[in-house]
Formats: C-alpha cells, sequence, structure tokens
C-alpha cells in the first residue's frame, strides 16, 4: 500500500483536507471508520464504497447518486432504514451488503467530494442520537493499493456491477489461440476484456484483405498493404487493452508445440486442421482443457446453410479424439473465404461461454462439451449433430 498525491484531483484534496480516511483499490473508493447506528441501537463503525473510474490520478464517480455501505444495516435516529439489501462485491473477500440511495434536489451531486460528505453526515447524523461527542472524521489519509491486473486501463464495468469475486476466477491463467482468423480473432476479443494473466496467440499467416472483412475491427488500408503476420497485428492492437498478450508468427506443428508450454486452456481455431489430431493429443497427454471450433458452410438453391461447432475437451473427459477433418476437401464453401463474420462471431461466443462455464463463472445446470448451431433451422444444440 503507498500513498498517493492527491492532486490534480480536489475532490481528494478536499476529503483528505476534512480528515476522511481513504483507500482506493480494485476500482473502489473506500472511506473508512465511519459512526453509524446499527440495528441494536449501538454506535458502530462502518465504510463507505464507491466505484470510480480513474484517469491520470483524478476519481470520477463510475455510478449515479448511489452508494453502497459495509457493515450492518444503518439506521436512521428513529431505528428505520437508511439502506437496501444489495450485495456488492468490492474486493477478494470484500462485499459491502448494503446500498444507500440518497439523490439531491438537483438529481445528481455536484462532486465526488459532496457526495462522500453527504453521506457521511447521514449516517453520522443518527450515531450523534447515542454520543454527540461522534465525528465522521479523524486523520485524512488516501492510500491506493495498485492492483496486479494485466490491463491498460480500469475495468470499470467489473467495479460498477460488483463482479469482483467472479472475475478473479480468470487470475492465473495463460489462455492460448491457436489460430487468429475468423474466429479465432473473435474469441481474442472476448478473452482480452478478462482478468487472464496471459493471452497466447499463435499463427503463421499474413493479415490479408478477406481476414480483415471476418475479423472484429476495422483494419486500415495501409496497414493491409504491409500484410502483417495476424498474430502480431491482433496482439498490437489488443495490447492497447490487455497487457499480457504474445504472438508467435509461425504455424503449430508437431515442432512448434512448445509454444503451449504453461497454457492453462486452449482455444483451436486455426484452419488448417491437418495437425490438429497431433495438437489434440498433446494438450490430453499433459491435462490441459481445450475447446475446438469449426464451421462448415454451402451454398443451396436458397442460400448458405450449414453449421458452426465447438467441442469442449476438458480433464477426465475419455471421448475419442478425431483423427482427421470433420468435413471432407471440397465439400465446404468456407475454405473459399465467403464473408460471415457474423457467424465468425457466433462460433466465438458460443466457444467463449463454454469456456467460462468451465472455469465457474456461469452457472449451468447440466453441460454438454459438444455445441452445435444449424444455420438452416436456426438452433443451438448441446451433443447433438444430427
Amino acid at each position: 500500500m503507498s500513498n498517493q498525491q492527491t492532486g490534480p484531483d480536489s475532490s481528494v484534496a478536499l476529503l483528505v483536507a476534512d480528515g476522511y480516511d481513504m483507500v482506493l483499490r480494485s476500482g473502489h473508493l473506500v472511506i473508512r471508520c465511519l459512526p453509524y447506528l446499527a440495528p441494536s441501537g449501538l454506535r458502530r463503525d462502518g465504510q463507505l464504497v464507491l466505484p470510480v473510474t480513474v484517469i491520470e490520478g483524478v476519481l470520477t464517480d463510475a455510478t449515479d447518486h448511489r452508494i453502497w455501505f459495509a457493515g450492518e444495516e444503518p439506521r436512521d435516529e428513529n431505528g428505520g432504514t437508511l439502506a437496501t439489501l444489495d450485495p456488492h462485491d468490492f474486493g477478494v473477500g470484500e462485499r459491502a451488503g448494503f446500498m444507500m440511495s440518497f439523490k439531491p434536489p438537483s438529481g445528481a451531486y455536484a462532486s465526488l467530494h459532496d457526495k462522500i460528505r453527504q453521506y457521511a453526515h447521514i449516517l453520522r447524523n443518527a450515531a450523534w442520537q447515542i454520543d454527540p461527542t461522534v465525528a465522521d472524521t479523524r486523520n485524512g489519509s488516501y492510500q491506493v493499493v495498485p492492483d496486479d491486473l494485466p490491463l491498460v486501463y480500469p475495468d470499470t464495468n467489473t467495479t460498477r456491477a460488483g463482479l469482483i469475486t467472479l472475475n478473479n476466477l480468470f487470475r492465473g491463467h495463460t489462455i492460448a489461440i491457436v489460430g487468429v482468423g475468423g474466429t479465432g480473432s473473435y474469441v481474442l476479443d472476448q478473452v482480452a476484456k478478462t482478468w487472464v494473466d496471459r493471452i497466447i496467440l499463435i499463427d503463421g499467416d499474413s493479415l490479408e484483405t478477406h481476414n480483415a472483412y471476418r475479423a472484429p475491427g476495422a483494419v486500415a488500408i495501409d496497414v493491409l498493404a504491409t500484410q502483417p503476420n495476424k498474430a502480431e497485428y491482433f496482439a498490437a492492437e489488443y495490447g492497447r487493452m490487455h497487457s499480457g498478450i504474445t504472438a508467435h508468427p509461425v504455424a503449430l506443428t508437431a515442432e512448434t508445440l512448445h509454444l503451449l508450454e504453461g497454457s492453462t486452456f486452449v482455444f483451436l481455431a486455426a484452419a488448417d486442421a491437418e495437425a490438429r489430431p497431433v495438437i489434440m493429443h498433446w494438450l490430453r497427454d499433459r491435462g490441459v482443457p481445450f475447446i475446438d471450433v469449426g464451421m462448415s458452410f454451402r451454398e443451396g438453391e436458397h442460400g448458405l446453410t450449414g453449421m458452426a461447432k465447438v467441442s469442449a475437451y476438458l480433464p477426465g473427459d475419455e471421448s475419442p479424439l478425431p483423427t482427421a477433418p470433420s468435413v471432407p476437401p471440397g465439400e465446404d464453401d468456407y475454405s473459399s473465404n465467403i464473408q460471415l463474420a457474423e457467424l465468425n462471431a457466433l462460433n466465438a461466443i458460443l466457444a467463449v461461454i463454454r469456456w467460462k462455464r468451465y472455469l465457474g463463472f456461469y452457472a449451468t445446470h447440466e453441460e454438454s462439451n459438444l455445441t452445435v448451431y444449424k444455420l438452416f433451422s436456426n438452433e443451438i444444440r448441446n451433443g447433438d449433430l444430427e
């Protein structure tokens, strides 16, 4: 924990001058040692918890007029409640159980300083009834607990939603994405927005025009003219958000399998399926869970038809591994680079959801290791290819 200069944030400077004891951690400003009236009628000390955005040392309220409270249910001087039950995680193992909502007449607080003082005074006024000597401030301080998230800027979505405990499920993981073409680039688009420690990209191909039309974002024409390696290009693009991305500009073969060392989960999204059986056996022998994604589409009388498939291979799964491509050569129009960005994205999303279920991020009742989307019938099925 370290002290941080309060300038140029005037609200923080004013709160310190007022005597508030504060700490910034996990995207939340926590105001500590605030007196309040507990349900027992006794004076206690609690904490106000506010999700914030921090840019260049300046704190901005990441919510509206609301704020959260950590402690017993706070009461007013008549014993009435000052808060509603609304749990909000603000750190590992730390939870504010209640939410306070007092909107000012103007509809919004003029500053962070005004908002904190108003809620602190509401709590203190009730505690005054049993202890007239109570004060809502003591010795002003502002401390910052640096986080070690591999993110370039704060994940305010997680802090506002109070999902820190769930997002910590991603910590300690290294995710490898083999192939960052149509589907693999969309897998990266999702994984880069999680708290995984590292992301490994493996792809030996160049980024060309047809890749740009079935990948997230918009590739600049001058970039296409240079035909950069796909893994290196996407590592640079998503490196603006996630700082733990490593690119390997080579194809994954039996000779380069060492690039997967240290991976805790692997997405196989390479278009070339020849090396997949070797890769799959290598991963299973080492107990590394992985997901194999693939699409098969062809043009029919009434338009394109086909399917997108997600196959999960998890520890303890004894299902046989494929020995050959699932679609015979010449029977799949997808390989001709027809533009199916929405289906690439869907294939990737289904794979990422399955991965998150495996980690426990999403609740599940009964899980299947095979998910198939059938275009003609517009159905998503589990464990069914027929």
